[in-house]
């Protein structure tokens, strides 16, 4: 059996249990990116990735 393989609902593996990676809509990515490029006062980009709990690269990548 595969280290990631499934069995019923339980993952087995060195990420079982472990955190789940988040998804975002592609209204949410579009909605963060144009807010973001409008932003203009020193400090405004960070207090929305801080408000967001997104990093640089999730707006860079």
């Amino acid at each position: 059996m595969a280290d990631d393989e499934v069995v019923g609902r339980k993952k087995r593996g060195p990420r079982a249990g472990g955190p789940k990676r988040r998804s975002f809509t592609a209204e949410y990515k579009l909605r963060i990116v144009e807010e973001y490029e409008r932003l203009t006062e020193p400090g405004a980009k960070g207090a929305l990735l801080r408000r967001e709990g997104l990093y640089h690269s999730h707006i860079i990548d």
